[in-house]
């Protein structure tokens, strides 16, 4: 699923770190200060207490969850969490770029007045 979101995004002309678990992508997280962050609950390390640890670290990160183990329960929760987006998988990758594209530029849109410099985003 990684290898297809990688390809799916590259056309968004975004610069994409990818992780092996949780563990790994917040590590990546306060390493890179990303712009976004999509990531799926059901990895190991992962779950919705993962996003709450997330939020914590990049509080106006736009997070994005996919998973294919969800429900109308889930979804509340991991946007209880922190989350932005919730996308069950499979989900349209025309869908998740426009998803992506909208909250990047919301993101740009909000910090207008300021100098963004950021690895994330090109």
């Amino acid at each position: 699923m990684r290898s297809l979101l990688r390809d799916g995004l590259r056309t968004e002309a975004c610069v994409l770190h990818e992780a092996e678990d949780g563990e790994d992508a917040l590590l990546s997280v306060l390493r890179t200060a990303p712009d976004l962050i999509i990531t799926e609950i059901r990895m190991a390390g992962g779950g919705v207490e993962y996003i709450a640890r997330l939020r914590v670290f990049v509080p106006n990160c736009p997070i994005v969850v996919m998973t294919a183990f969800g429900d109308e329960r889930v979804k509340a929760s991991v946007l209880r969490a922190g989350a932005t987006a919730y996308f069950n998988k499979p989900a349209h990758l025309s869908e998740l770029r426009a998803c992506v594209r909208r909250l990047l530029d919301a993101k740009y849109t909000a910090v207008d007045q300021a100098v963004v410099v950021s690895e994330g985003r090109r």
